[in-house]
């Protein structure tokens, strides 16, 4: 036989034996009940990380890129891809989505310029996932595992999954984003979701030359219009979109005022914050200019391989219909697309001040109790982020 053949009979195999691991997809009260078990029963421990989790190596054109490995080596294996793109791989945030985050091996790299991996000029997301997936066989990960991540991380993971099918066993994702011109436009642009923000475009504007894109906002942060302050009003737009935020009465973000600081230089910049928005609006701004966004096809090898995917139906960020075309476009019959009641985050209802100025003080006991009902109601994304991997690994009795 063949070496090719004999490929073809392994990655076929490969297949067959991830089809009959997930012969039943978990139905969507089946991941609402896991969620909800979750909020009840509250999360876990905490994941504890060490410096001797953290593994440095040489990636792609020999750049250094740090990994992290987190849980025992017997324990059931998840790969995590974070958001931003600028933000660093935090393992142990993902304890925030489970009721036991210590029953998983948590499998993470940061991505170009975040943590302790070194900055790339014009850094390819292709080479990055690539990265991963020398990380997991530096690990000795021989066996698909599941992937998953919420935003960009959701990008990354869908690209994972087109670069290396076979070591992927399901794909739990959320807030999914592609990087088209019309998402970037609907997110950053001057008439997108920011003009039903009142004052959010207008802070921005005595620092941002010309018409607000993603493109002059990241000319901005690179030359240095605006300094610290700008970079910080970069993040606060981000969460403000994100969340539910304050009822938009008045201006949401302060006007910033021009200050001149020095251009960015990445190699040598230590201000995370700084950093994070360089980074973000970089890759927005390629969005923007067409020069990189996420292909919708699939490889045939997926066909077995189960995704679910989370999607907020009032997502201010990323775009339902992003969701709804990766959904359709996957190739695997095994898939659930989720609604969540909320935004791009869940929403978190009313806080302490404005329950009373309504007249109603809460015991601390009630405060966790109201918080509890409120994710229940609305649905907390970070909690089903983790329900949906329950799901696909261990699924609740009677559901398969």
């Amino acid at each position: 036989m063949s070496r090719a053949n004999q490929r073809n009979r392994l990655m076929l195999a490969a297949v067959l034996a991830v089809s009959s691991l997930f012969a039943e997809h978990p139905t969507l009260q089946a991941v609402w009940a896991r969620h909800d078990q979750i909020v009840m029963s509250g999360p876990g421990r905490a994941v504890i990380t060490v410096p001797t989790q953290a593994h440095t190596f040489k990636g792609r054109h020999g750049r250094t890129v740090c990994g992290w490995d987190v849980g025992g080596a017997d324990l059931p294996a998840v790969l995590w891809w974070n958001g931003g793109p600028g933000l660093p791989a935090d393992p142990a945030f993902d304890a925030n989505c489970f009721e036991q985050a210590s029953a998983y091996r948590h499998l993470e790299i940061d991505s170009p310029g975040t943590g302790l991996s070194s900055w790339v000029p014009g850094w390819k997301p292709e080479d990055t996932v690539d990265d991963a997936a020398a990380f997991l066989r530096l690990r000795g990960i021989k066996t698909p595992i599941l992937v998953t991540g919420y935003s960009w991380g959701s990008t990354m993971a869908l690209l994972f999954a087109q670069r290396h099918p076979t070591m992927v066993s399901g794909l739990v994702i959320g807030g999914v984003w592609a990087n088209t011109r019309r998402e970037v436009a609907a997110y950053l642009g001057e008439d997108g979701n920011r003009s039903w923000l009142p004052g959010l475009q207008d802070s921005l504007r005595k620092t941002v030359p010309g018409r607000l894109s993603a493109s002059s906002l990241h000319r901005a942060i690179r030359d240095g219009r605006g300094g610290r302050s700008l970079v910080q009003a970069y993040g606060d737009a981000e969460t403000v979109q994100a969340a539910e935020g304050r009822i938009p009465r008045q201006p949401l973000l302060s006007e910033l005022q021009p200050v001149d600081s020095p251009p960015v230089d990445m190699f040598t910049e230590k201000d995370e914050e700084v950093r994070c928005a360089f980074i973000e609006s970089e890759m927005m701004s390629r969005g923007e200019r067409g020069e990189w966004a996420l292909k919708m096809r699939f490889d045939q090898r997926l066909s077995g391989v189960p995704i679910i995917v989370l999607q907020g139906r009032y997502d201010q960020v990323c775009s339902r219909d992003i969701a709804r075309r990766v959904f359709n476009a996957w190739p695997s019959k095994s898939k659930l697309l989720v609604p969540i009641n909320g935004g791009h985050w869940g929403y978190g209802g009313p806080d302490q001040q404005t329950f009373a100025t309504a007249g109603l003080v809460l015991t601390e006991a009630q405060d966790a109790a109201m918080k509890k009902a409120l994710a229940l109601h609305f649905g907390n994304h970070r909690i089903l982020l983790g329900a949906a991997i329950d799901c696909l690994h261990k699924p609740l009795p009677g559901q398969r």
